[in-house]
């Protein structure tokens, strides 16, 4: 059976002010009226039932997560310790499929991307899980073909095509083999990506069986996953939150792309048929509100923009009112207690400002 897990435990710290650690970026509204965890939940449709659904987080955030998504049933949260990035977060949900269904496919899905539309993308993923299906040690991930040479955005190098009866004679569905992933490049590399055109970019969207990647970690990371034995060992014991504090918290910190995918001889990659967008800054939240005839973005309830061009404004609060004039290509984003204005290009500056914030001791606003 298909079993779908989010990832929900981001701190999205490139979309600062609005997005903190309490209340980070999976848990605004970018896009329409539904936040960006709720619209992943709501991506998934009738392609998984709801009691296959696992929402995957920090602890502090399962509060939060469960009140946005109250329609889950009971026990569709999985509340880590703390932050160990996606490979011991991926194994932790994996010892809980297979808990529940030993010959279980997982989709493992980001809860901060915008996809559309949805039907394309569940279309895609039970092609994924066939192909695991029709081989059960394939790794499969999605790579979205490049439209600009992004340095925000990861990229998977392609190889050989795979063979596959479940390929269409049409070539609609492009299955690959992964040579390599790249870590998100400078400009001149990310033009040259663009230009060999063998190169996707890295949705972090993943299926395969619990099992295989159990089996996958163990391989190449056994550290880390003796630690999630023991954690599986104690699920029915009374001690099992103890375990489980005690091993997460003494895993190292590993992406599942460095932890598995870059050695896995099976891992390939699909090319996602669907438009795909990981909204991890304010430049690319602009994408999604209407412009005027200037490029201006105006989403706030009391706004002015008075000859300016390319520039974004963002507030919440109805009595407040936020006027800029005169500028060009900012971003000012106004929340109760932090006001950002910033060059919108300037990506790099506003990834910094978290940090900065830490050094100064100014903590109450991450």
């Amino acid at each position: 059976m298909l079993h779908a897990v989010i990832m929900a435990g981001g701190s999205g710290t490139r979309l600062w002010p609005e997005s903190r650690a309490a209340w980070p970026k999976q848990l605004l509204v970018i896009e329409g009226d539904r936040t960006m965890l709720q619209a992943t939940v709501d991506r998934l449709g009738s392609l998984v039932p709801l009691e296959r659904i696992l929402i995957a987080t920090r602890r502090d955030l399962a509060a939060h997560v469960q009140s946005q998504l109250s329609h889950l049933p009971r026990g569709s949260i999985l509340a880590e310790p703390c932050p160990r990035n996606t490979a011991p977060c991926i194994g932790l949900a994996a010892i809980r499929v297979l808990r529940e269904d030993p010959d279980g496919i997982m989709v493992v899905l980001p809860a901060d991307q915008i996809i559309a539309p949805a039907d394309v993308f569940r279309d895609s993923v039970r092609l994924a899980a066939a192909l695991v299906e029709e081989n059960a040690r394939r790794l499969v991930t999605f790579g979205v073909r490049p439209t600009y040479p992004s340095t925000g955005f990861g990229y998977i190098e392609r190889g050989e095509p795979v063979a596959s009866p479940l390929a269409p004679a049409d070539g609609a569905w492009k299955v690959h083999r992964v040579v390599r992933f790249h870590e998100k490049p400078t400009r001149p590399v990310a033009e040259q990506y663009l230009a060999a055109g063998g190169f996707t970019w890295n949705s972090g969207i993943f299926v395969w069986k619990a099992r295989t990647i159990l089996d996958a970690l163990a391989r190449y990371r056994p550290e880390l996953h003796a630690r999630l034995a023991r954690i599986a060992e104690a699920a029915d014991s009374d001690r099992f939150a103890e375990v489980l504090e005690e091993q997460f918290a003494a895993m190292e910190k590993i992406s599942i792309d460095y932890a598995v995918m870059e050695r896995a001889e099976e891992a390939i990659v699909v090319e996602a048929p669907f438009a795909w967008d990981d909204v991890g800054s304010w430049l690319a939240v602009e994408r999604y509100r209407p412009r005027d005839a200037s490029g201006n973005v105006a989403d706030a309830p009391r706004c002015l923009v008075i000859d300016s061009r390319g520039t974004m404004v963002r507030a919440r609060d109805p009595n407040h009112l936020v006027v800029v004039a005169g500028v060009e290509d900012l971003v000012v984003v106004v929340t109760p207690d932090a006001t950002l204005v910033a060059n919108k290009h300037d990506e790099k500056s506003i990834a910094a400002i978290t940090e900065q914030l830490r050094q100064r001791g100014w903590t109450e606003h991450l």
